[in-house]
């Protein structure tokens, strides 16, 4: 009978813990998320980029959410923000001229040109012109678009994306344009001391400025202030138009498509320096200071001793904004949809009627898009001691699934996309014990995880800078899609079903390092 009565005693104590535990699952609702993912998708917050109104904005709203729910302040602030100071560099709208000259000096056009990078400073360049094909090299295919061509001090042209020496010699059919390719492109230009690049669609593509090349532009640019400038590189890439580079091709007596069509046929370069031709760039720049915030929200342990340790969330609410052509990026699963996951983990906790015995930390990171900057500046002048923060769960683009179009690469690199029941855990191994919770909370919460280690991403998001300072670290992530920063992530391609379960994933997880004293961070 006493053996009975202590093992009827143990299952009930084992099954305490479970109680709070469904009582914050309750507190994760479609409802809720969809709410949420409404306003941070919505285009009044043009796409919510670092130093932005929009980024103001969803700041406001998120800080506003969190009080309701009951987060507070850090121990020794009277505030959820954490600003960042930026210098900002704004293009004055319509004083960026290309003006083409001959070697005369006789004006042969004067247009508009975009600059796909916002100067630092104030532009004013001249140069001689090279058509320099794709700007393309490959050793192993023996083809190198910028061979015997000094392009030091002048201005080169290329068209986007790549040949397919191997194959027809044009592009691949059906690809779009790759924001890691033409960036490639442009940091070798630019070491070989090119004056500017002018990127121009490539004919076969079939339109002109592409909304993909249109992505790599912006209106302004960021200088962090809360940072020391180790050096400044300049990068002068614009894109110009089909009508304009066959207007500079003029005097050759060739166009942009009968070039290509040159380069497929031989497989061979066919770049050369357009004879007696000059181009004068000039771009109007100001500055202005600016400050975006990160959103640091707290809720305190209930164990008197434990609740001076922490379990830290992240996820960042900065987007990429808007293009170059004012067209808006919401960025809904990028990354709004881990903002809603913090929010929703956010409200388990609050549910809460006993709190765990550590204390939890929500931050909500800014400029995550410029560099990692917010979740950098939080690690380097941390409100809350690192030492004393055992975990950190990273929530970046927990909720689209895989769609008939998730093939090829995506803007970044190959997609890897998950389904409706799957989801990437990324984490540097340090913890063990962590993974395993993780694991565990994935299978009661209905999702299965795939475990990717250091995998592909590990580097590219928020969870980084605390890795780098010795942190446990986990890194929830669908993994990419054919919509990453692009128009098209948007509200009505989110999966909520799987943004709540792997809100609930985040809640588990981390109640469980929270409310374990002997959980194992090593």
């Amino acid at each position: 009978m006493k053996l009975k009565s202590l093992i009827v005693a143990a299952a009930l104590l084992a099954a305490l813990p479970l109680y709070p535990q469904k009582e914050g699952l309750r507190a994760i609702t479609l409802k809720g998320s969809e709410s949420y993912m409404k306003y941070l998708s919505s285009d009044s917050l043009e796409g919510r980029r670092t130093g932005s109104e929009g980024n103001n904005l969803a700041a406001d709203y998120i800080r506003a959410e969190a009080l309701k729910l009951g987060l507070h302040p850090l121990p020794g602030n009277d505030d959820l923000f954490q600003p960042l100071r930026y210098l900002k560099q704004n293009i004055v709208p319509g004083e960026s001229l290309m003006t083409i000259s001959d070697s005369n000096s006789n004006t042969i056009s004067s247009t508009s040109i975009m600059p796909l990078i916002p100067p630092s400073d104030t532009i004013n360049l001249e140069g001689e012109i090279v058509f320099g094909g794709y700007g393309y090299t490959n050793s192993s295919e023996k083809y190198n678009d910028l061979a015997g061509i000094n392009l030091k001090d002048r201005i080169v042209i290329i068209m986007t994306r790549l040949p397919e020496i191997k194959g027809n010699g044009m592009p691949e059919p059906g690809t779009g344009i790759s924001e890691m390719t033409e960036a490639r492109k442009l940091s070798m230009i630019m070491l070989l001391q090119a004056k500017a690049i002018l990127f121009v669609a490539d004919p076969a593509l079939g339109n002109d400025i592409s909304s993909d090349l249109l992505s790599m532009g912006s209106s302004y640019q960021l200088t962090p202030l809360f940072r020391k400038q180790m050096f400044s590189f300049p990068l002068n890439a614009y894109a110009i138009s089909t009508e304009t580079a066959d207007q500079m091709l003029n005097g050759s007596g060739l166009t942009l498509k009968k070039l290509q069509d040159s380069i497929a046929s031989s497989r061979k370069p066919a770049s050369f320096i357009i004879p007696n031709l000059k181009t004068h760039i000039s771009v109007n720049v100001n500055s202005d200071t600016v400050t975006s915030n990160n959103i640091i929200g707290y809720i305190e342990g209930s164990d008197p001793v434990l609740k001076n340790e922490a379990v830290i969330f992240t996820a960042h609410y900065d987007h990429v904004g808007k293009d170059a052509a004012g067209s808006i990026y919401n960025g809904a699963n990028d990354n709004a949809s881990g903002s809603v996951g913090l929010l929703n983990i956010a409200a388990a906790f609050s549910a809460l009627d006993r709190k765990p015995a550590r204390s939890v930390i929500f931050l909500w990171t800014t400029g995550e898009e410029e560099g990692l900057h917010g979740s950098t500046y939080y690690t380097e002048n941390p409100p809350f001691p690192l030492e004393k923060t055992v975990a950190a769960l990273n929530f970046d683009m927990i909720a689209r699934s895989r769609r008939d179009t998730d093939v090829g690469a995506s803007l970044s690199g190959e997609i890897d996309i998950t389904g409706r029941d799957t989801i990437k855990v990324i984490h540097g191994a340090e913890s063990p014990e962590l993974v395993s919770l993780a694991t565990q909370a994935c299978k009661e919460s209905g999702i299965y995880p795939i475990d990717e280690g250091k995998g592909t991403h590990f580097s590219g998001s928020d969870h980084y800078p605390f890795y780098r300072k010795k942190m446990p670290v986990l890194f929830f992530f669908t993994g990419l899609h054919k919509d990453y920063h692009k128009q098209t992530d948007d509200f009505e391609f989110i999966d909520f079903d799987k943004l709540v379960k792997v809100s609930r994933v985040g809640f588990l997880t981390g109640y469980r390092v929270a409310s374990r004293a002997d959980f194992n961070a090593k």
